[in-house]
């Protein structure tokens, strides 16, 4: 029997360069449809970098705007099951606290976010409220913080719903010559390099007896989040011990099930390659036999902060479309610091 969790998913919104709503870009990465086009940003040998781009938000949006721009449509879309929750009453919805996931890098000028959950606020048109909303700036793994945050937030009873998603894109100067200094931008020269991308993805939480009639699309099982003590980078070589353990706290609560699909933020670098392997390595007595692993940002683009969102979209679309290949899902991510994080979905029956 599929286990369930007590805090379910009933709102997905997402935006990416080959799709501009979660079904969309959903469909686009299970048909492995990739877009990648030629930046006007050079590397060190003068040739044009590839990014995965939405095509649709121009060069000249940068910084912050472009954030907003790629963030306000995905959160109105995970938001729209809240305000036809309220509709038949004639009510306008309460606002909703909003943990959204963001690069390490903290912009300087708002170091605690709240320009930018402005801006997204207003763009979006949903009623959110920003006193209870957070950013949580841990990269990669920065969405399965704010999930914990959330849940945590569900159970105790001070949210009735939270909206939890992540924004980042580098189409952004300083960020590719740091990338192309150290050899990580897919190209001839670089044997490790994965493509940058951008995107944003949200979701919406509830607890599941606070959820009304508003459809299910997943539960949250488990959630596990750890520090890596030998990142990339470090002297020593790393063993994957931080994956190790968010991996194994996520599954804990799933007992004898079997995991039959991960989904992962895995890249062409070989370094996120043998983490994810050593870690699942480890886990194996909790995966089927058969276990299908998808990697979807090899599709996508490297999608950062937004990334770990992005999953949980995949993995609630596959199921609502009927195409998973599973009813028990893990997910996992690694940001570039020591942050790790891993998530196990259920699929939700519905009678």
């Amino acid at each position: 029997m599929t286990p369930r969790g007590d805090v379910v998913v009933v709102g997905v919104g997402a935006r990416i360069a080959t799709g501009l709503s979660a079904l969309s870009a959903a469909m686009s990465v299970r048909a492995r449809k990739s877009f990648v086009r030629e930046s006007r940003f050079v590397d060190r040998g003068g040739e044009p970098i590839a990014l995965a781009t939405v095509s649709s938000i121009g060069d000249d949006v940068v910084g912050r705007d472009r954030f907003v721009a790629l963030a306000a449509p995905a959160l109105a879309e995970a938001a729209a099951p809240w305000s036809r929750r309220f509709a038949p009453r004639g009510q306008a919805p309460p606002p909703l606290p909003v943990l959204l996931a963001l690069p390490a890098e903290v912009d300087p000028l708002d170091p605690r976010g709240g320009r930018l959950l402005a801006a997204v606020a207003e763009r979006s048109g949903a009623a959110i409220d920003l006193a209870r909303s957070r950013v949580v700036s841990q990269g990669r793994a920065a969405g399965v913080f704010a999930i914990e945050q959330a849940a945590a937030r569900l159970a105790a009873g001070d949210d009735e719903a939270v909206l939890v998603g992540g924004v980042d894109s580098h189409f952004d100067p300083d960020r590719l010559e740091e990338l192309d200094r150290a050899r990580r931008l897919h190209g001839p020269g670089a044997e490790n390099g994965f493509i940058p991308g951008e995107g944003a993805a949200f979701v919406l939480l509830a607890s599941r007896r606070r959820s009304g009639t508003d459809p299910r699309h997943a539960s949250v099982v488990g959630v596990g989040t750890e520090h890596e003590p030998r990142p990339f980078g470090a002297a020593e070589p790393c063993h994957a011990l931080g994956m190790t353990l968010a991996a194994k706290r996520a599954i804990a609560p799933a007992g004898a099930a079997r995991i039959g699909w991960a989904l992962t933020d895995v890249v062409g670098e070989r370094h996120r390659v043998d983490e994810w392997l050593y870690a699942s390595g480890r886990i194996q007595s909790s995966l089927a036999e058969d276990l299908h692993h998808d990697a979807p940002l090899m599709v996508t683009g490297d999608l950062g902060a937004a990334s770990l969102p992005l999953l949980v979209v995949l993995a609630c679309v596959g199921w609502q479309t009927e195409c998973a290949p599973s009813d028990l899902a893990i997910l996992a991510a690694h940001s570039d610091g020591a942050e790790r994080g891993a998530v196990l979905l259920a699929r939700e029956v519905h009678g």
